[in-house]
Parts: C-alpha cells; sequence; structure tokens
C-alpha cells in the first residue's frame, strides 16, 4: 500500500501539535482510537502498528533502512 500524501501540522494548544495518519493507512492496519503504533524518527518519522515490528524487524532491507534512520 505504498503512497505519499502531504499534510499539514495542527496545533490545538501551546504545548500540542498533530499531524493525522491517513485513514486508508489506519483502516488498512486497523488503527483506530487507543491503538499503539511504535514510532522512529530522525530525519523522516516511520510509523510501525502494534503487532508489526516484528515483521519489520525481520525484513532486512527495511531493518538496514531502520538502522541507517536510527545512526
Amino acid at each position: 500500500m505504498p503512497a505519499m500524501v502531504k499534510r499539514r501540522v495542527i496545533k490545538p494548544s501551546d504545548t500540542s501539535a498533530y499531524i493525522v495518519i491517513p485513514k486508508p493507512y489506519r483502516d488498512f492496519h486497523k488503527i483506530d482510537k487507543g491503538s499503539k503504533v511504535t514510532i522512529l524518527y530522525d530525519n523522516l518519522l516511520l510509523v510501525i502498528p502494534e503487532g508489526l515490528e516484528e515483521k519489520v524487524l525481520s525484513d532486512p532491507e527495511k531493518r538496514r533502512l531502520i538502522e541507517k534512520l536510527l545512526r
């Protein structure tokens, strides 16, 4: 389900800001209110739905990209 979207940052207060996860991604991964995700970030932001961390990290290509991101 590769895709690219542009989003605006929503800033409801001085202490918080949000970026909305696209609905097709939420639907595909069954992410709803209260769901947990792992977020990895540096210059990029990577959102991994709960339960997929092991699958993502066991893929050599994805693991290599994640290791580059976290260096």
